[in-house]
């Protein structure tokens, strides 16, 4: 990527792709400054560069999973019979998912991403009538953009190969769109559940999964340290900054270096870069960590704020029994904060288009018991007891 400097600001040049809105930005620089840039995959999918990133470590993808079967729970409560059954049994769209299946990818994708895209079907009501819901989906956040005016979601799958004719633009709620299909109206809308943090307007991440981020790399370069930095020298990834314009000519020239220099395959690469008054600015945050001994693992459970208790990792050579209920205790009431947010949301959807106005629910949330159970073998008699007797009961196991 090649940017421009000028008024001792670096400007983001050919940032902006089509299908996504990013404003240009532009950002202070001065002399031994650095900052970290995530270059994203051709099609510019922010989302699906995420996921990416959390594949690359061990801890943060465990960490997310585990807290994942957590805020998903086991079921829903209600005071309304009818309501509960609803919302356990009910086939709520054309993959036969029933609510549990949409309210864990909500929270997988509200975790991650801090975005959460709805599909909303319902009928074309009549006056005076409320629409009838037909049909419930999440749609996955690689495939959404959010209009940059309108106030309206692009849908697409393959954003590399953006064709605008193909894409599908639907508002969102509570507008909806009117389809017609074989003779039969229906309207739909994507209901946007979005994470308020500093930092985000269309898309971002928040200081919490920006951070973490940084810490999966740090553990991901660890764990590839020989294949990797042994084997191709450690390298790093720069700008090249221009006090000018820059030319056609030398952008083919410096794409084509910077293809020859870039990532970890090319590792200790050095290219001559044809560009009048330039120089080159490290692109990444500097990595000053021995690869030999690394605590990114511990740095990552306190960021996350999850107990490794919960995982089933022992402290050192001991275990406690005791400490997993603590620890469960003192955790529960984020995974409860979460929940909530999440099914306010569905019980505005729930409320508009059912019968069920207002009926209210909550998630049933289970005990670590794989983890009590996966202490068991290291007990005495006496203590297997007590857990039995004391924490399966407690917990209904």
């Amino acid at each position: 990527m090649v940017v421009e400097k000028i008024n001792n600001k670096i400007s983001l040049l050919n940032f902006t792709e089509k299908g996504e809105y990013f404003p240009k930005s532009t950002k202070d620089f001065s002399e031994g400054s650095e900052a970290f840039y995530q270059w994203f995959s051709p099609n510019n999918n922010y989302p699906q560069t995420v996921i990416d990133e959390i594949r690359k470590g061990t801890t943060l993808e465990s960490i997310l999973f585990e807290d994942l079967i957590y805020k998903t729970g086991a079921g829903f409560n209600s005071d309304d019979a009818k309501f509960e059954n609803y919302i356990n049994s009910e086939i709520l769209n054309s993959d036969n998912e029933t609510f549990k299946s949409l309210f864990k990818k909500s929270n997988d994708s509200y975790s991650k991403l801090g975005n959460v895209f709805i599909e909303v079907i319902t009928d074309v009501p009549k006056e005076n009538q409320k629409p009838q819901l037909l049909s419930l989906s999440i749609i996955q956040p690689q495939k959404c953009r959010l209009a940059k005016k309108g106030n309206k979601v692009v849908i697409y799958s393959d954003w590399q190969n953006f064709n605008k004719k193909k894409a599908v633009e639907l508002p969102l709620y509570p507008k909806f769109k009117t389809f017609s299909f074989s003779g039969i109206k229906v309207q739909k809308s994507v209901y946007h559940i979005k994470q308020e943090a500093l930092g985000f307007d269309h898309y971002g991440i928040n200081d919490k999964m920006f951070e973490a981020l940084l810490l999966n790399e740090k553990e991901h370069r660890r764990n590839n340290w020989q294949l990797s930095q042994i084997k191709r020298g450690f390298r790093r990834d720069f700008f090249l900054v221009s006090e000018f314009a820059v030319t056609e000519k030398e952008k083919k020239i410096t794409d084509a270096a910077f293809d020859k220099m870039a990532g970890d395959d090319y590792a200790g690469g050095v290219e001559n870069i044809e560009a009048e008054n330039a120089k080159l600015v490290p692109a990444q945050s500097n990595y000053d960590f021995d690869f030999t001994k690394d605590d990114t693992s511990d740095q990552l459970f306190l960021k996350m704020g999850f107990p490794r208790s919960l995982i089933g990792i022992k402290s050192g050579n001991s275990f406690s029994v005791e400490q997993v209920e603590s620890d469960y205790d003192q955790y529960l009431p984020k995974v409860i904060d979460q929940q909530k947010e999440i099914i306010n949301h569905f019980n505005v959807i729930f409320a508009a288009t059912t019968e069920y106005e207002n009926a209210e629910f909550s998630a049933i949330n289970t005990p670590p018991s794989v983890v009590l159970q996966n202490y068991m073998p290291y007990m005495n008699d006496v203590q297997k007891n007590i857990v039995i007797e004391k924490l399966f009961k407690k917990y209904g196991i």
